[in-house]
């Protein structure tokens, strides 16, 4: 298979860096891969780096694969994702065109869950406060609550989020959920009781968000579920920010209406001062979309996606997101 073209159209920032990556040289039975570690000016400079690619990688959710994306694409018969997230691919025109969909589930489940835990850690006792009071030479204590005893509330119960209620429950916390997927018996097996949507939000001293970017999760968390929750409660957000309504959210917390909050996840990113609404307030830990940036995890998230690329062109696809293509003959023509 010589003839089949690889593109990496967006590694910037540099997931891989070079064709010579480790990962990247398994490829190289298979056909010739092209990376290009700049980010592209424009759509019309993506549109040429695509054009002649069989097989994209996709590392960054900058790059956006809608229909006329794909249009200009019309030898792409494969896109690997660098990730789980797929918000940037239109899988329906994708699957139009005969393009199989991949992704890398579970690369950064720990990595992610365990941010998540520092967060509500690093919230609930004020760490980030304390550490600057006391660089400054102030040495004040900051009164916070033992997460022990109290409810872990779980939006998403995915392999983030059943290992996110693992570690609630390592810490004696009730550990409660609701998913889009009504799985009792998944719910079971980590040890989550299943509730209501508002039921989560009513009784949760921790809230943690671990749903997918979909249409039906967008502004999930708005003012009136903010209003549900309780006065002292902590919200997480190590998912997708198109979850919370970010306004909403910083009035709630000025006002004190919730304790605290830990984001890793913003609408738009990277999160500027200029659109920061919560750079002033104490009661919030922020990180830069950090979640799944550790050494071990972004060694599974290099390599995932050559395995997906491998397992097709040998005829045996994984990790497919859009498995009606698989049943359907390619049509180029949309």
């Amino acid at each position: 298979m010589p003839d089949v073209r690889i593109v990496v159209p967006d590694d910037y920032p540099p997931a891989y860096g070079s064709p010579e990556q480790e990962d990247l040289r398994r490829l190289a039975p298979y056909g010739d891969v092209t990376v290009y570690d700049t980010r592209f000016a424009d759509r019309a400079e993506l549109f040429r780096r695509i054009a002649p690619a069989a097989v994209v990688i996709n590392v960054r959710s900058y790059c956006v694969f809608d229909d006329e994306a794909l249009d200009r694409a019309p030898n792409l018969r494969m896109i690997s994702i660098l990730g789980t997230g797929t918000d940037n691919v239109d899988l329906e025109a994708a699957t139009r065109r005969g393009v199989v969909v991949t992704n890398t589930p579970g690369v950064g489940a720990p990595s992610v869950a365990e941010l998540a835990l520092g967060l509500m850690l690093a919230v609930a006792r004020a760490i980030p406060l304390s550490d600057r009071r006391l660089r400054d030479g102030a040495w004040q204590h900051v009164e916070g609550p033992e997460l022990a005893g109290k409810t872990l509330g779980l939006l998403g119960l995915g392999l983030i989020g059943q290992r996110v209620a693992r570690i609630g429950q390592g810490l004696g916390m009730r550990v409660v959920g609701w998913s889009f997927r009504r799985d009792p018996e998944r719910a079971a097996a980590c040890g989550v009781e299943l509730l209501d949507r508002d039921d989560v939000f009513r009784q949760a001293d921790v809230l943690s968000l671990h749903l997918r970017n979909s249409p039906e999760a967008r502004d999930f968390v708005g003012r009136r579920e903010l209003a549900l929750m309780k006065p002292g409660a902590i919200l997480i957000n190590t998912a997708r920010g198109a979850l919370v309504d970010q306004d909403a959210l910083a009035e709630a917390l000025r006002e004190g209406r919730l304790a605290g909050a830990g984001l890793d996840v913003y609408p738009q990113e990277p999160l500027s001062p200029e659109d920061n609404p919560f750079k002033d307030l104490d009661n919030v830990v922020l990180t830069p979309h950090a979640g799944a940036v550790t050494r071990e995890a972004n060694a599974r998230s290099r390599e995932m996606p050559v395995d997906n690329i491998i397992a097709f062109l040998e005829g045996r696809p994984e990790h497919v997101v859009n498995p009606a293509v698989l049943e359907r003959p390619a049509s180029r023509n949309g």
